[in-house]
């Protein structure tokens, strides 16, 4: 064993369960923002539903007939991609503890978490390319932080798999 694989050997786990520990917590805000949102969309259900209890019949909706059907699409849009959020957010908990623990079943959660990544940014742009609109379509594409925040996934799970091939986790 050379000094360089010495030195990789006692920093990667170190660098891993910092990770892991950042990740779990991550997976708590996730979870919290969530609340929050579907909290948000209640309270205004709540409130344009009262709007329209009062609003006179005579009057016209200020939405046209095309913003309607567009504005129930992406309803069922966020509460879809709050639901798959919701699961990897589990996934990623789970995650950050195998890796604080250095565990073994870390490499396998973190290839789950990747998996999960991918398959939502391929589930949003084929969403967005469905929208009825522009706009439903730009705010159904992932951010800019969450295309980000894949790329770091991806390399803190190969930090990870390179933990495992070299025996670290035990």
């Amino acid at each position: 064993m050379t000094p360089l694989d010495a030195v990789a050997n006692a920093v990667l786990p170190w660098i891993i369960r910092l990770a892991g520990l950042f990740w779990l917590i991550g997976a708590f805000a996730l979870i919290r923002q969530i609340r929050m949102e579907m909290t948000l969309d209640r309270m205004t259900a709540r409130i344009e539903d009262m709007a329209r209890d009062f609003a006179d019949n005579d009057k016209p909706s200020l939405k046209s007939a095309t913003e309607l059907p567009a504005e129930r699409w992406q309803s069922r849009d966020d509460a879809a991609r709050r639901g798959w959020i919701a699961g990897q957010s589990v996934v990623l908990a789970a995650t950050g503890i195998a890796m604080v623990l250095m565990h073994p079943f870390a490499a396998w959660m973190a290839a789950l978490l990747v998996l999960g990544q991918g398959v939502y940014f391929i589930w949003r742009e084929y969403t967005a390319r469905r929208a009825p609109d522009a706009e439903a379509a730009a705010h159904a594409r992932p951010t800019r932080a969450t295309v980000n925040a894949g790329w770091v996934s991806l390399v803190v799970a190969m930090l990870v798999w390179t933990a495992a091939f070299r025996g670290l986790l035990v």
